[in-house]
């Protein structure tokens, strides 16, 4: 039986006021690390600190960034474009007409509108590393992938894998049908609170997708709200309970939250 989504919202995630994550923001773009890379990194350290394991056991997790391929279409579609679009396709040079149709194919399956590409990377990790560390490595290897085109290259190669691994669940870790830690964006989504959300009453409100199958562990939908990070977390249930999903969370924004604490010390 596939495991089914479960919504975990953490609010402000890594973060308690605006000034925090003005600083957090700051150590990101000092180091030119995407934001992505820092919550992939301290999702990494949370799971293995979680394990208990000796220093010196490495563990290997695997990271899946998704990219946005609305502005790289043909006609370009804007970030607010929902539903099918059958004659756009990936307008760039590198791109072999069986991308083309496999990129047809992810937009068949996705009838909401959902047009990302996806590249995944694996990390050892031992324990000891670092927030600013991890996630230098792990924007690296993202960065790097994407300006090889892996998003256009890998994409019949993932696309293939997946069907294999739902029609093969002993192919996965566990036969957990997942194929992936972690799953983060590549940007954030933009949103500021309005007037017309105070007239309508509405106090809070979150965004994210989910499908039922195969899939990362946690995946990770952040938003800049007023300047504030926010996030929301879509886990598989019952393969993990919300308390294994509240202790990871927790663990996650206290390594955000002191790296934003060293930001802050070394700007004073």
């Amino acid at each position: 039986m596939y495991p089914s989504s479960t919504l975990y919202s953490c609010r402000n995630l890594g973060t308690y006021t605006m000034v925090k994550f003005f600083f957090f923001g700051q150590g990101c773009m000092s180091r030119g690390i995407g934001l992505c890379g820092a919550l992939a990194a301290a999702g990494l350290i949370a799971a293995r600190s979680s394990k208990n394991l000796p220093d010196d056991q490495w563990e290997k997790y695997a990271v899946v960034t998704l990219i946005d391929c609305r502005p790289i279409l043909d006609p370009v579609l804007s970030s607010h474009d929902i539903g099918m679009a059958l004659s756009s396709f990936p307008d760039h040079p590198s791109v072999t007409f069986q991308q083309r149709l496999s990129y047809v194919t992810l937009l068949h399956l996705n009838d909401t509108g959902f047009y990302h590409s996806a590249i995944l990377n694996t990390h050892d990790i031992n324990g000891e590393e670092k927030l600013w560390d991890l996630a230098n490595r792990t924007y690296t290897s993202f960065s790097n992938a994407k300006n090889n085109n892996k998003h256009f290259s890998d994409m019949a190669d993932i696309n293939f894998l997946m069907c294999k691994a739902i029609d093969n669940p002993g192919l996965t870790p566990s036969s957990s049908l997942r194929t992936s830690f972690i799953s983060v964006f590549e940007d954030p989504v933009i949103d500021h609170s309005s007037e017309t959300h105070l007239e309508l009453g509405v106090r809070d409100y979150i965004g994210c997708a989910s499908v039922h199958g195969v899939g990362p562990s946690i995946a990770l939908f952040h938003t800049i709200r007023d300047g504030e990070l926010d996030c929301a977390c879509v886990y598989p249930s019952p393969l993990h309970s919300r308390e294994q999903m509240e202790e990871l969370v927790e663990n996650m924004k206290k390594i955000l939250v002191d790296a934003c604490s060293s930001v802050d010390r070394h700007a004073s």
